[in-house]
């Protein structure tokens, strides 16, 4: 079942006991998330929270909607991940493009503009009179620098092609008309920044809290270069996203969304961003951040605020990082067929570990690193194991036991790089510090 809106797919979880109502008023500031937190850890009672009345706000706050493999999945339209990720994986062996960036640009626009566009759809929306101060933004942490937006799905445009990137990074409210926001270095929103102040000129952003499921989701993927989230995911799941022109800019963004803010960046406007209580368990440094001046915030007169609530796992983002692995594994395979199976375990969330089980041929271990990380995939990950093609990835003491009982560790070759290659193959095993 595809959800075109967030609505539509909390109304599902209601309607199969995967969500829980909470009608008595809740603080932002720590008490949400400490209770966001308890229900994370609780295998048995894991469900998404709709908190219905939030001190000092009148609308209400979805959190944990895809905290589990399968609400991920049903929030994606389908039964198992699994599904979408052979979809894509045959699609992508039909094609005669070797470089699976290229193959998936093809087939995306093989399908034809699967985008419309809404223009008067927005307009309607209302106007917060307090900006930022009228959404129920969570301060989840004793630390943190303040409170913190952390599933709004961030839009920018190139300035020259007015390609647009769609992003999930975190914005930490200042004032009722004042953000900042933390781009990854090397990220779609990140190199727009750059090219717009390049030229002296401020740039517009939006900021959607809601809208289809499946696109919140994909706002979180590495997608190779010239493929737009949103052609992404009307390509993937087989249904058209209507977008809508923003009212302070020609950004396009979900015409259903539930909120949007608009915004501008001035060049070098810049300030202290943090700390930020991280999914590491510790907190993120005081750093330099770009701010952004809101120009306006407007809802749906129902609107509903999304957000999710970041610290050790399990949290809710490892099961959209679960999701990524699956479908980005099959663009792994397309580059380099010898790779047979991919698990990033959940306490690394998206960047920290990988396990790799491969196909015995004749790179060295050096040359497997270097091809293994410019994937999209496994680009950023500290730590690369890789094991023979029998190996079960899942299970965490075969995974230790092959590792920890290379032969001939005296031997082993010292590598610039991290990465453990644990085949049984004794010349080839390896430990990478």
């Amino acid at each position: 079942m595809y959800f075109s809106d967030l609505q539509k797919f909390i109304n599902h979880l209601d309607a199969t006991g995967a969500l829980k109502r909470v009608k008595d008023q809740v603080d932002p500031y720590l008490e949400v998330a400490e209770i966001v937190n308890r229900v994370c850890k609780e295998s048995d009672n894991n469900r998404a929270l709709l908190f219905e009345d939030v001190k000092g706000t009148t609308i209400p706050l979805i959190v944990n909607a895809f905290g589990s493999t399968h609400r991920t999945a049903s929030a994606l339209g389908v039964e198992c991940i699994e599904t979408l990720a052979n979809k894509l994986k045959l699609d992508l062996d039909k094609s005669a493009e070797k470089e699976s960036g290229k193959a998936l640009l093809d087939l995306i626009q093989a399908k034809g503009n699967l985008e419309k566009i809404n223009e008067a759809h927005l307009q309607s929306y209302l106007q917060c009179g307090k900006g930022l101060h009228d959404l129920p933004v969570l301060h989840s942490w004793p630390q943190d620098g303040g409170r913190y937006i952390t599933l709004g799905q961030v839009f920018t445009q190139d300035p020259d092609s007015k390609i647009q990137n769609c992003g999930i990074y975190r914005l930490q409210v200042v004032d009722e008309q004042t953000a900042l926001i933390r781009f990854h270095p090397g990220s779609g929103g990140g190199d727009h920044l750059q090219a717009w102040h390049a030229d002296g000129v401020a740039m517009p952003i939006a900021i959607v809290l809601g809208g289809p499921p499946t696109l919140t989701w994909c706002a979180g993927l590495s997608l190779p270069s010239g493929v737009t989230e949103t052609a992404f995911i009307s390509y993937l799941t087989g249904h058209s996203i209507d977008l809508a022109r923003c009212r302070n800019s020609d950004i396009l963004v979900p015409a259903n969304a539930e909120i949007v803010i608009e915004g501008m960046l001035s060049p070098d406007d810049v300030s202290d961003e943090g700390p930020f209580g991280n999914h590491t368990g510790y907190y993120t440094e005081v750093s330099p951040a770009p701010v952004i001046k809101i120009q306006s915030v407007y809802r749906k007169e129902s609107a509903v605020y999304p957000c999710t609530v970041v610290g050790p796992p399990p949290m809710e983002n490892v099961y959209l990082a679960e999701a990524n692995e699956r479908i980005l594994l099959a663009l792994l395979q397309h580059d380099l067929s010898w790779v047979v199976d991919v698990h990033l375990p959940l306490e690394g969330i998206y960047h920290r570990a990988a396990i790799v089980s491969i196909d015995e041929h004749g790179e060295t271990a050096t040359e497997i690193n270097q091809l293994l990380r410019q994937s999209k995939l496994l680009k950023n990950s500290r730590l690369i194991i890789l094991l023979d093609r029998d190996c079960d990835l899942h299970d965490f003491r075969e995974v230790y036991w092959r590792v920890i009982n290379a032969d001939c560790w005296e031997r082993n070759e010292v590598l610039a790089g991290r990465m453990i290659d644990a085949r049984k193959s004794t010349k080839r095993n390896r430990i990478i510090i």
